[in-house]
């Protein structure tokens, strides 16, 4: 696991929705330049952290702490503009704006060596470029997950938060997700990522997270994750 900075820290937090409490306790970190997961079934607790991280969801207590300071309770605008990018479940793209406008509607430069534009987007999803003129309702599932990673690249965050990267995708598809995601931690960027597809996630991810019940059950890294099929039986298995 490298020595480098952490970015997010996760720490104690209970959250949920009205009286329905989700997450007890939870926990985790990412490091600049790394990719860690949130893994697990459904139900337990994925969707609710990222959206307490992003200030979609008020934790009840617990900190959330972004560069060494404190965000929990931020309006989401505010944890985004610090430097969060969120590609969310169900992609939420504008469905009648155009692949061009979506990618651009949100952008924001950052001092970077090699910031984000919507021209290393297209690099990164030749298909968005060939799509540049077409409504974001009329794009396939597997178009509308590039997109909804490239409006999240052209924030230039310094973090990526996506939350089911795959999910309900084609095999070609994920694998050309997969493909960008590995590109994009290569050039540095910190990477937070949901997701069903644990053997892709084995190749490049440097940190695991395994909830259940609201709470990290397990942690490790890809190795240690590997050779451990007791964590996979106990918490992956259908």
């Amino acid at each position: 696991m490298s020595a480098s900075t952490v970015l997010l820290e996760v720490s104690g937090l209970d959250a949920g929705y009205g009286a329905s409490q989700v997450l007890f306790g939870m926990g985790l970190t990412v490091r600049e330049g790394c990719c860690s997961t949130l893994l697990g079934r459904n139900g337990m607790g994925k969707s609710t952290t990222i959206k307490t991280v992003m200030g979609l969801i008020k934790p009840m207590r617990g900190e959330v702490r972004w560069s060494g300071r404190p965000v929990q309770g931020q309006p989401p605008y505010a944890v985004a503009r610090g430097g969060i990018g969120l590609v969310p479940e169900g992609r939420q793209i504008f469905p009648n704006l155009t692949v061009r406008e979506n990618l651009v509607a949100t952008a924001r430069l950052r001092k970077s060596t090699s910031p984000w534009t919507l021209e290393r987007v297209h690099e990164l999803f030749p298909r968005l470029a060939e799509r540049g003129s077409n409504f974001g309702n009329q794009l396939s599932g597997g178009e509308q997950q590039m997109l909804a990673i490239g409006r999240a690249l052209m924030t230039n965050p310094r973090l990526l938060i996506l939350d089911e990267a795959t999910e309900g995708l084609s095999p070609l598809i994920r694998q050309e997700i997969w493909r960008a995601l590995a590109q994009i931690k290569a050039e540095g960027m910190a990477i937070l990522v949901v997701d069903k597809n644990v053997a892709s996630l084995l190749r490049f991810a440097d940190q695991h997270h395994i909830v259940e019940k609201g709470r990290v059950a397990w942690q490790g890294d890809s190795d240690q994750l590997r050779d451990d099929r007791e964590a996979w039986s106990r918490y992956l298995s259908a």
